[in-house]
Parts: structure tokens; C-alpha cells; sequence
């Protein structure tokens, strides 16, 4: 197994939020293809992967991973054929076909906070998200939100949140309880709302996304 260091932690978070392996037969070759591929919006993710993640892979598995834009629905296309990286990828856990609604951080990120650090980064950057929270003024409710930044986690996976809420934990972070999303499948929510923690968040975990660097930047301004 490849010694763990907050980067490829950070390229296993990334592939919990956004990747999948991926294996089909070449009929002309007579042989079975393996990729790893990760999928984004071509809007906003295109400079994570191509500044980011590739000199991650690069560095680690001197390879180049493939870079395309997929039209017909505006995403990204972020893919490389490598054994290394799929060996990689397979020895911690994951496994062919689509991530399952049971995917979870592999036990040997928890043995150090950098793993953890890195690997939540990771999952922030794919699949999270930071949004200014407003209230509705009602009648006698003067209370408005301003300069109030929300940091959330959402998957299917009601484990995968679990385990990050517990890494976050180990960051003097307790974020609030999980609540169930009707309105996005029922997936896991898990939020951070208390601003000195959003700082606290923004400090020690940290984005490398551009595009959430931009909002952290943008909602710090309002």
C-alpha cells in the first residue's frame, strides 16, 4: 500500500465525492479495460482537476489522467487507465461499478489527522458545499441573516456522513445533528453553522477548489 500523505488523501476524497472504477470489454482486443473516472461540472471544476488533482496523480503515479469536456450534459470527464492508481484505489476498499449508497472512508485515513484532513478536503471539494443562510422576515421576527456562511455535507451514504461528522470532531468542530433531505432522496445532511466554527473550518480544513474559495471569499464580503 502507498504511504498516505494529506494530498493523496485529499485525491481519495476527491474520488469518494466525484469517482468511480469502471471496467468493459474490448471485444476487438479480447481484453477487459479498467478506468478511473471522476465526473464534475465543466463550469466548476475544471481548474480543481486540471491544477489540482492531476499533479496529485501525477506526482504520485507519474501519469497524466485525460481531460474533456462532455457537451451533451456541460460536465467534466477526468480519466486515466493507470494500474497503479486502480490497484491503489482497489486495495483500500473500493470496488468496479457505481459507488454504492453504503460508500465509506477507508479505515486507513483515520490513522492520522493529515489522512483525515486531507480526505475531508477531498469530500468538501466534490461534494460539498458553502452557502450564505437567509431567514424570511415575518411579522414581529426581525432576525435577518447577514455575513452568515453555512458549510454542508450531503450524500446518500448515511455512514459516509457519520464518519465525517466524527473526523470533524476531531477538528474541535460539532457540527449539528444529521437530519434526513426529503427534497434531495433522502440523502444524509450534515451542517456547520455555528460562524466560529465556519472559521475554524476555513482554517484548518480548507479548500483547494477554486470555486469554493471564490464563494468563502465572496460570502466574507456580504
Amino acid at each position: 500500500m502507498k504511504k498516505l500523505d494529506e494530498n493523496l488523501a485529499e485525491l481519495v476524497g476527491a474520488f469518494i465525492g466525484d469517482g468511480c472504477l469502471s471496467k468493459y470489454y474490448i471485444e476487438n482486443r479480447n481484453k477487459w479495460q479498467q478506468v478511473v473516472l471522476f465526473t464534475g461540472s465543466w463550469k466548476k471544476d475544471f481548474l480543481y482537476y486540471k491544477d489540482v488533482i492531476n499533479p496529485i496523480i501525477v506526482k504520485h503515479f507519474n501519469v497524466k489522467c485525460q481531460l474533456y469536456h462532455r457537451e451533451d450534459d456541460d460536465t467534466i470527464r477526468f480519466r486515466t487507465y493507470d494500474v497503479k492508481l486502480i490497484s491503489f484505489l482497489l486495495d483500500l476498499g473500493f470496488s468496479f461499478g457505481p459507488k454504492a449508497n453504503n460508500v465509506v472512508i477507508p479505515e486507513i485515513i483515520f490513522n492520522d489527522k493529515k489522512s483525515m484532513k486531507g480526505c475531508i478536503r477531498g469530500i468538501f471539494n466534490t461534494d460539498g458545499s458553502i452557502y450564505q443562510r437567509y431567514s424570511k422576515k415575518y411579522e414581529n421576527h426581525s432576525k435577518h441573516y447577514t455575513n452568515y456562511k453555512v458549510i454542508q455535507f450531503k450524500n446518500k451514504s448515511q455512514e459516509l456522513i457519520k464518519q465525517i461528522r466524527f473526523i470533524l470532531s476531531k477538528f474541535d468542530l460539532n457540527p449539528n445533528r444529521i437530519i434526513n433531505d426529503k427534497k434531495s432522496n433522502f440523502c444524509a445532511v450534515c451542517r456547520i453553522t455555528s460562524q466560529p466554527e465556519v472559521k475554524i473550518f476555513e482554517k484548518e480544513i480548507n479548500t483547494t477548489h477554486p470555486y469554493h474559495i471564490q464563494r468563502m471569499l465572496n460570502l466574507s464580503k456580504k
